[in-house]
């Protein structure tokens, strides 16, 4: 094959690479432009359009947007999944990094807790037991259990990353580190933390989203409504279509500019996105060294 002809190819390739990537990019943004489009839309345009909006809104209104953010609901229920998702991914990638730090050393029994931590990948109480246990903890319709409910406290899998990263560090830099007067802890602190620091970002975004993302157990282990997080005050709106939550958000608004309820739940799904979405870009860079490299060794 000549030079040209196999130059030719290659650009080829490029273009339906291109192609491909522009088509799974639309496929992504599109959903969220959709929402967009959708929650500032007038009831009027939206009715003229038959309820769907395609490449641009069907007027313009903010309403949507102004009538929950005059709910209570929105600043209560932020506030918990704001606090649990700082709290429970900081704790959690700290309890994390200190099992994955110790289980990495030639500590006693080391395979021996190695295999019942990896067991508990395999086997769980269960919903009901682990409701038991929360009860008899004293955590029911405590804010504590957004933090300190199985599974978000600690998981094993990201464990194993840590500290199969830190196996990675040669011997020599700690025994040097010795050698100068650092203690363990400052040892953990000063040198492993910053050398796992793409690791931990990419485990504390993992953890950060899933507890941005919890409404389950704030469904099953809180009652009172001013206890819970963002994300089941939404549910109650989109899934199970709350009339209470919509007609309180209705009645803040002008009865003239009044929006459809697709609006409403479109920007109200928009409302949980944002926060999430706007810190994924700041921590993207070290997905791919932070996984690669806490998978070197078994």
């Amino acid at each position: 094959m000549s030079a040209v002809g196999q130059k030719n190819r290659m650009q080829i390739f490029d273009y339906v690479n291109y192609l491909f990537l522009a088509l799974l990019a639309v496929s992504v943004m599109y959903p969220i432009i959709y929402l967009l489009f959708l929650s500032v839309s007038t009831r009027e345009g939206l009715a003229q359009a038959g309820g769907n909006v395609w490449l641009w809104p069907e007027g313009f209104t903010l309403n949507a947007y102004t009538g929950f953010m005059k709910q209570s609901f929105i600043y209560t229920g932020y506030s918990y999944t704001i606090l649990r998702t700082v709290v429970g991914t900081f704790l959690a990638v700290l309890l994390m990094s200190l099992a994955g730090y110790a289980l990495s050393k030639k500590i006693p029994f080391k395979n021996s807790i190695t295999m019942f931590f990896v067991f508990t990948m395999f086997f769980t109480g269960g919903l009901i037991p682990t409701y038991l246990l929360i009860k008899s903890l004293g955590l029911l319709d405590n804010p504590l259990v957004y933090i300190l409910a199985p599974p978000f406290l600690y998981n094993t899998f990201f464990m194993l990353i840590l500290r199969n990263f830190f196996m990675t560090v040669p011997d020599s830099l700690e025994e040097s580190a010795k050698m100068d007067g650092a203690s363990d802890v400052k040892i953990f602190i000063y040198i492993m933390i910053p050398l796992a620091a793409p690791a931990i970002a990419t485990i504390s975004l993992w953890v950060g989203v899933n507890h941005w993302n919890s409404w389950f157990d704030s469904m099953i282990y809180i009652q009172s409504a001013d206890k819970q997080v963002i994300q089941v005050h939404i549910r109650k709106l989109v899934i199970e279509q709350s009339a209470l939550l919509m007609s309180d958000a209705m009645d803040s608004i002008d009865k003239k500019s009044m929006p459809s309820p697709e609006s409403m739940k479109a920007a109200a799904i928009l409302l949980t996105m944002i926060p999430i979405l706007t810190v994924y870009p700041f921590i993207q860079r070290f997905f791919v060294k932070g996984v690669v490299m806490g998978a070197v060794k078994g």
